[in-house]
This record gives structure tokens, C-alpha cells and sequence, in this order.
């Protein structure tokens, strides 16, 4: 790999290149613009999106010898009008601020590309479905009957300063761990597009129906794909197994997920969507929060939108003493017993996973989880954050860095929540997603 850039780098200063210049896609019967891709993610010496590469992930869509290329940053803004170096050789995008002085002050954004190629026809969904997610591609998809951005982690609402929730989460450690947010603020409205809100609803013992309506968090990830806690899907009410009936007769069919929406009391119809399939980590261990991860598939797709879009996946772990950002409606001190109607967040901070020894009895495993806090313990999540997002930003994209797991009680001092990471996980979820079962 080293080579190979190394290569790149030299071969372009030794031909002829191309300024931030593109050739225009004259859309016509036979010509069209593939959906958009982003294959690499900015570094210190800078960013590429390489037309072979991603040519050999798609090569039914992405043809050899394209009419034109177009590249534009996550916030949709085109190569010509951003404040980076940009170079095309071929029909391969590098920004290439580390070399020259005048913009070494600047990290490359993180550019996605597409290309004018003869039309591709009888398109399946599943192939839409896969640029969305190989290779963390955040794809906008055009068609000529509907243009769809699909560019995620873009929260054109939220705060300029990140607040956050510290995790300390649900379920049962001797019955104490309950995740919430602890002495954070309201976020402002539609300012964190992809949270996600779980509830349930089922049919009770005297045979009327009752609602839990919210009891964990989840993240939009894709128009169709939501990623929350192994704990929040399980097949309990109340810490009560659940048997299927012919109410409910499957596990599908006792959540409810409300997407879009601040204040839950004023969900409307059009914001509630039921799961169509829920995929639990085949190695998810309640009792320890052991690959604590699911994925919810929904019963149809989100419309993308300023309320509703996808957090970006992450291409690396979250380092420890980093800032981030958790959200939810959980509840906002230990003793509540009823989850915030509208949406909290809270700063918080990565810690070494040293602060998580008073986990060992559970099995903490720094490699797969994290934890974080608040450095003077004053915020944390709670009951009902759980399955929610531990989130990040870089060059003004937001990734989810971590799942809301678990924590003994809310806010207490020498006890950081524990989330799960996502970067291990990302082969599994992208599996899943693909999946057709």
C-alpha cells in the first residue's frame, strides 16, 4: 500500500495535470452520471478517490473510459469552490494540500466522485443498496426519474459546540446499570438528523394494547438500516421474556422507531416506521453486554431530508482524550423513572481504557469497547440512551465512533460509560445490510 502511493504521488508531478478543472456529462439517452463514491478518507498528506480502485468494487457501473468526473465535498460543495488543492490525472481526484504552502494550513476535505458513462440499464436494488455501503461509501444516487443525496454525517442544525452525554446504560448489572443523559442540554430541533428513537408496543395481559414508547436510542446509518445496542432488541419487556403469539409472532413485531422527530410527543405517522428485520450479534452475551450491537432493518425506506440523513461509519477507532458527542431521550437523573420527551446531548470525553478496570467482572474488552465521560464526572447517558450514538466530527462530517452499552448508575464518579466500538464491527454491518435475510 505504502508503495503504491508513494508511486501515485510521483507519477503526478511528472505529467500534465488538470486544476480542480471537470469536462461536462451532456445527459442524453445514451449518458448519465454513475452514483456518487467515496472509497478514501482524508490523511495528513492528503485525500484521493482513484477511479481503477473503485471501477474494480462496481465495474457494471463505473466505466473504463469515463466522458467526464465530478468530485464535491461531504457538504456538497464542488471541487472548484472549496479552498483546497485539487488535481485530476485521468480520471483519478487527489487533493494535494501538503505540497504546496499556500494551503498546507488545511486538511484536505473528504471528497466523493462520480462519472459520466454510457447508461446502465436494469439497475437492481440490491446494487443501488451496495454503493451505499462498500467501501464506507456515502453515495448520492442519481436517476433520471429522482436525485436522492444520500451524503451522510451532515447535521446543518446542530449546536457550533458539541454537547454530549456521558454512557452509563441499561439492563442489569446486579440491576444497576441504566443508561441516560446526565446534566446535558436540549439539543436544538432536527440538529441530529439520524438519532433514532425505539419504542414497543404489545399487546398486555388483560388483552389491551400498551406502549413503551421509547426505551432506547438507535442511528440512521442508511436509508434503511438502523444501529443500536444487542441489549435494547432482546425479547423482554420489563426484564420479562416475552413469548411469540399470534399478536405477536415476531420479534419484529413488537418495536416501533420513530425517525425525524425532536419532541416525541409530537411524532406523526409519516415518523413512525416498524422493523422488517432485526440481525443480533450472533455472539451477544446479555449478562456481560458482549458485542452489544444489532441492526434494525426498516419496513421502508427513510425519505433523506434536513430531519432525517445517516451518520457516516468511521474509518478508524476513537482515540482516547478525544471530545465527543452523545444523544437521547433518555432520562436526566438516576432516580427518574420517565425518559425526556424531547432530544438531549451532552460533551463528553474518550478516556483510556485504564478508567474502565471497574469493569472487569463484566468483561470489558478495550479492543471492542470504550469509555467515556465527563473529566469531572458531571455528565453522563442513562436510562433509555441506550443503543444510541457515541459521535464524533472531523472536517465538519459526523461519524458514530460507538454504541451506547452500559455503565453502573448515571453520572457517578470513578464510573465512565461503556460503549461499544464500531470500527470492529464494521465487516459484520456491512454483511448485514447486504444480506436479503
Amino acid at each position: 500500500m505504502m508503495i503504491t502511493i508513494l508511486f501515485v504521488h510521483l507519477v503526478l508531478f511528472s505529467i500534465t495535470t488538470i486544476h480542480g478543472q471537470e469536462m461536462q456529462c451532456e445527459l442524453n439517452n445514451s449518458l448519465s452520471w454513475t452514483p456518487w463514491f467515496n472509497f478514501h478518507k482524508p490523511n495528513p498528506k492528503g485525500e484521493y478517490e482513484l477511479h481503477a480502485a473503485i471501477r474494480s468494487q462496481h465495474p457494471t457501473l463505473v466505466c473504463s473510459d469515463p466522458h467526464a468526473v465530478s468530485a464535491v465535498n461531504q457538504a456538497g460543495i464542488d471541487m472548484n469552490q472549496t479552498l483546497d488543492m485539487i488535481i485530476i490525472r485521468s480520471y483519478d481526484v487527489f487533493c494535494l494540500n501538503g505540497y504546496d504552502p499556500k494551503f498546507q494550513h488545511k486538511t484536505c476535505d473528504d471528497y466523493s466522485v462520480r462519472y459520466c458513462c454510457p447508461i446502465v440499464k436494469n439497475l437492481t436494488k440490491d446494487e443501488v443498496r451496495d454503493l451505499f455501503i462498500s467501501g464506507n461509501t456515502n453515495a448520492l444516487v442519481d436517476s433520471p426519474s429522482k436525485t436522492a443525496q444520500l451524503i451522510c454525517g451532515r447535521a446543518p442544525r446542530a449546536a457550533s459546540f458539541q454537547a454530549s452525554v456521558g454512557t452509563s446504560l441499561l439492563l442489569t448489572l446486579l440491576n444497576a446499570m441504566v443508561p441516560k443523559i446526565i446534566n446535558g442540554v436540549e439539543a436544538r430541533p432536527n440538529s441530529w438528523p439520524w438519532l433514532v428513537s425505539i419504542g414497543i408496543q404489545y399487546r398486555g395481559s388483560t388483552g389491551t394494547w400498551q406502549n413503551r414508547t421509547h426505551v432506547c436510542g438507535g442511528t440512521l446509518i442508511d436509508t434503511t438500516h438502523v444501529l443500536t445496542a444487542g441489549h435494547c432488541v432482546e425479547q423482554k419487556i420489563d426484564d420479562r421474556f416475552v413469548p411469540l403469539s399470534s399478536t405477536h409472532p415476531s420479534l419484529e413485531s413488537f418495536f416501533i422507531l420513530r425517525i425525524g422527530v425532536h419532541d416525541i410527543r409530537s411524532t406523526q405517522p409519516s415518523d413512525i416506521y416498524r422493523a422488517r428485520r432485526i440481525s443480533t450479534h450472533e455472539n451477544f452475551i446479555s449478562s456481560t453486554f458482549e458485542n452489544d450491537i444489532a441492526i434494525i432493518r426498516l419496513d421502508r425506506p427513510v425519505a433523506m431530508s434536513d430531519y432525517a440523513s445517516p451518520i457516516c461509519l468511521p474509518a478508524s477507532n476513537v482515540a482516547p482524550g478525544r471530545k465527543v458527542t452523545v444523544a437521547g431521550w433518555g432520562t436526566v437523573s438516576e432516580t427518574a423513572r420517565v425518559h425526556s420527551n424531547v432530544l438531549r446531548q451532552a460533551n463528553i470525553n474518550v478516556l483510556p481504557s485504564s478508567n474502565c478496570r471497574v469493569y472487569t467482572d463484566v468483561h470489558y474488552d478495550g479492543s471492542k469497547q470504550l469509555c467515556a465521560a465527563a473529566l469531572d464526572w458531571s455528565k453522563d447517558t442513562c436510562a433509555g440512551d441506550s443503543g444510541g450514538p457515541l459521535m464524533y466530527q472531523d472536517n465538519g462530517v459526523w461519524s458514530i465512533g460507538g454504541i451506547t452499552s452500559y455503565g453502573y448508575g448515571c453520572s457517578k464518579r470513578g464510573f465512565p460509560g461503556v460503549y461499544t466500538r464500531t470500527v470492529p464491527y464494521l465487516s459484520w454491518i456491512k454483511t448485514k445490510m447486504l444480506s436479503n435475510h
